[in-house]
C-alpha cells in the first residue's frame, strides 16, 4: 500500500499523509482491530514508513499468539470390521459411570419470618400465596370471558 501511494505521488496525484494512513489501515484484516485503535490513539502523526515497521511487529505478535491459539481437530471416522458379509461397528466396552447420580439438592424454601407481599402473613412467599395464584386465576378467566 505504501508503494501505491508513492507511485501515485509520482504521477502527480498526492494522497496525502493522512489519507494514505487510513487506507492503509482500513485494509487491514479485523485481527488488527487492536493495533489500529492502538495507533490511532497513540501514533496517529508518525509516517509511513513508521506505520509499515509498526505493521511488521504487529503482524509477528498476531502470528506468536495464534499459533499457540490453534487446536487441529481431527475427524475420527467409526472402525468397521467386516464379518461375512455384514458390517459391524468396532466398539469399547462399555465403561460404567465414573461419578453416580446425586440426587438433586433440593432448594431453600422461604423463612418462616419471611413475610408474603400480597397477604402479609408470614411463612410463604407471594409466588406460593394461595390467595394470590386465586386471584390470578380469577383475573385470567374473567378476561377470557370479556373477550367473548
Amino acid at each position: 500500500m505504501v508503494g501505491y501511494t508513492q507511485r501515485l505521488e509520482k504521477l502527480g496525484f498526492p494522497l496525502g499523509q493522512e489519507l494514505a494512513t487510513d487506507f492503509i489501515l482500513a485494509s487491514l484484516p479485523p485481527s488488527y482491530g487492536n493495533f489500529i485503535s492502538n495507533y490511532l490513539m497513540h501514533g496517529a502523526e508518525k509516517g509511513l514508513t513508521e506505520l509499515c515497521g509498526m505493521l511488521k511487529i504487529a503482524e509477528s505478535d498476531i502470528k506468536k499468539s495464534t499459533s499457540g491459539g490453534h487446536v487441529m481437530t481431527v475427524q475420527n471416522k467409526p472402525a468397521f470390521k467386516k464379518k461375512g458379509s455384514s458390517w459391524k461397528k468396532k466398539g469399547k466396552a462399555k465403561v460404567a459411570n465414573p461419578k453416580p447420580n446425586l440426587a438433586p439438592k433440593a432448594k431453600p424454601g422461604p423463612a418462616a419470618d419471611n413475610e408474603c407481599f400480597h397477604c402479609h402473613e408470614k411463612g410463604h412467599w407471594k409466588r406460593n400465596c394461595k390467595l394470590y395464584l386465586a386471584s390470578l386465576k380469577n383475573r385470567s378467566s374473567t378476561s377470557g370471558n370479556d373477550k367473548e
